[in-house]
Order: structure tokens, then sequence, then C-alpha cells
């Protein structure tokens, strides 16, 4: 997905900007502009990890989560919160876990959501913080927005 995004040269600096979050807003033809973090919380708030595809077994040799709703969060980087740290992504270590916050970084262009165990709560206890490819997001919201004027 990503190939296909910069094969169509995607420049992120040509796109507007969300003037809450400061992410990439993507608009379809006359459709309203949508913001890529608002997306997420609709698609990933507070649902739960079931399933990790490793990523040996990713087509775009990333890793990604797969929630309860069947929404795939394609992840870049994963890095334990405390002690702060790079760390594997297992399934056996996240499945069952919430996805608790979602993060733009505007600055990077990047965004994040973390990952909590199950009863856990937000800036309380330590989670997972997952870095997510923001080609592949922009992708997967693009193939949205135009199946709604290109069915």
């Amino acid at each position: 997905m990503s190939y296909a995004f910069r094969r169509h040269d995607y420049n992120l600096n040509d796109f507007e900007r969300c003037p809450e979050h400061g992410c990439v807003m993507m608009q379809v033809q006359d459709l309203p502009p949508v913001c890529l973090i608002e997306w997420l919380l609709e698609k990933a708030a507070e649902r739960t990890v079931r399933d990790v595809i490793l990523r040996e077994q990713g087509e775009y040799d990333l890793p990604a989560v797969i929630l309860d709703n069947g929404f795939l969060l394609p992840v870049e980087q994963v890095i334990r919160v405390r002690p702060a740290a790079p760390t594997e992504l297992t399934l056996e270590e996240v499945a069952g876990w919430y996805v608790a916050d979602i993060l733009s970084m505007p600055g990077k262009d990047a965004v994040a959501v973390e990952l909590l165990p199950p009863g856990a709560v937000v800036d309380e206890e330590p989670g997972i913080l997952l870095q997510l490819s923001v080609d592949i997001l922009l992708y997967l919201l693009f193939d949205q927005e135009i199946r709604k004027v290109e069915p």
C-alpha cells in the first residue's frame, strides 16, 4: 500500500493540515476533508487487539495489529513506555489490550497509538506505543473516501 502511495508521487507537504491536530487531512474530489486523527479515533479508539501480523508474514514488510472490528494498524515502531525502550510486537503480549490513546506528532508527520492492558487507566499505567505508518493509513483513508464517489 505504501508503494502505491509513493508511486503516485504524493508529498505529505502538499496535503491540507488539520488545524486541531496538525496532521494530514485527506480530501477526495468534492467531499469534505477528513482529518487522519479523527478518522483513527472513529476506527480504532477503545478497540481491542485481536491479532498481530508479524513482520516476516506481512505483505508490506511491516508488522500490524488487527483490532476487534477488523481494522488494521500498520506498525513502524513499537516502544515500551516504561522503561522507554524499543520492543518486539507479539500477540502474546498485546492480545486483549485496547487502544487507549491516539497521538499526532505533527513535526514528524507521525501518528501513534497507545495500547494498554485490560483495566489499565491512561496516564496511570505504562503501555506500549505503536508508531503507525502514515503512508499506509492515508492510503486506507483514501480508499474509504474514493469508494464514496467511485463505487
